[in-house]
């Protein structure tokens, strides 16, 4: 089995609130539990609407956002012990980039494509001026960008096809061992948004990158990613291979996503009305037990409790009432695991 290059063990993170009119000032949980890991040469997509807490788990991979709670480990070194001046250092090292969602808000409109896609090196403090511009090329044309037609541009002067692939030159020219990114094809048309996406695949077979892909859409993945994790609302719901996940979900959540998803969805595959609350059940408290049972069909007294995630075995997963017994095997990197009371039986109902 491939050593696991970044290797996150049960991270929870939360965020400060204000004092409203209507509560008080505390914290709010938005990661709980999460339990990851990513290989040298693999892409993982992280998919879950907007607030399930994709942006932040990448974000804390990277050393950007505190945990408080978990283990964050990249390259063996346990990232979360790092003290203020070393973890600058392993920002500087260049290792682990992170491709932010909006390539024009994150590109200096003042500065050109060659001296935008350099200044990382800068950052690290590689080599001349000479050198760092032969760099900053060099990642150009991996992204199949001519340093010579643009390189002199701003990012103004760029069609949005373009700035994404010069934000990819950028987190690429430091030779990383890991990307991570956020939404990379959200605001693209199909065209660039396939360009984009089989650039991430090449340059990870060419480089043996390690690339995690945020996203909200399921099809952006379907065609690159090896493994699938699946947020919602903080909390890993379901993990594993990206075609298992796609052609049988085990949890009512992913369910709902690849049938909304009209490109992934075939004329088998379930329909979102089938999976959706009846809207004359009576309201679930919405603090208790599964996050998703307020939206769930299949919300049942034991759904009051939260379900640990347990391993699927062939073609039915472990029941849930064994997961003391029967623990996801979190170090297989082809493991499938879910996190659900009736990820055995709820299909059963769909009559």
């Amino acid at each position: 089995m491939t050593t696991a290059l970044l290797e996150i063990s049960g991270l929870s993170v939360s965020y400060g609130r204000r004092a409203t009119a209507l509560r008080g000032a505390g914290r709010t949980r938005v990661l709980s539990g999460i339990d990851l890991t990513v290989a040298p040469g693999e892409i993982l997509g992280i998919i879950g609407e907007t607030g399930s807490g994709k942006t932040t788990l990448a974000r804390a991979a990277v050393g950007l956002v505190r945990p408080d709670e978990g283990g964050i480990g990249f390259e063996g070194r346990d990232l979360t012990g790092l003290r203020s001046r070393e973890l600058r250092e392993f920002r500087r090292s260049g290792r682990a980039q992170f491709m932010f969602q909006d390539p024009l808000r994150s590109q200096d409109p003042d500065m050109t494509v060659r001296q935008i896609v350099a200044e990382p090196l800068a950052a690290v403090g590689a080599s001349t001026r000479r050198e760092r511009a032969a760099r900053a090329d060099e990642a150009l044309a991996l992204v199949g960008l001519d340093s010579g037609a643009l390189g002199a541009r701003t990012p103004g002067q760029l069609s949005g096809g373009q700035r994404q692939r010069v934000s990819l030159a950028r987190a690429i020219v430091t030779r990383p061992r890991l990307l991570l990114s956020d939404e990379p094809v959200s605001a693209l048309d199909a065209s660039n948004r396939n360009l984009v996406l089989s650039l991430l695949d090449r340059l990870r077979r060419e480089l043996g990158l390690a690339v995690v892909v945020i996203s909200h859409d399921l099809s952006s993945l379907a065609g690159i990613a090896d493994r699938v994790a699946v947020l919602y609302r903080g909390r890993l719901v379901e993990h594993g291979p990206i075609a298992e996940v796609l052609e049988r979900p085990r949890h009512p959540y992913t369910a709902l996503l690849t049938a909304s998803a009209p490109s992934v969805r075939r004329e088998h595959r379930l329909l979102p009305a089938q999976l959706r609350a009846d809207p004359g059940r009576e309201p679930w408290p919405d603090a208790r037990g599964c996050v998703f049972a307020p939206r769930c069909r299949f919300a049942e007294e034991r759904c009051r409790e939260e379900p640990c995630a347990v391993p699927v075995t062939d073609s039915h997963p472990a029941d849930s009432d064994s997961a003391d017994s029967h623990p996801a095997d979190s170090d297989s990197a082809d493991s499938h695991s879910v996190a659900c009371h009736r990820a055995g039986s709820w299909r059963e109902r769909l009559g």
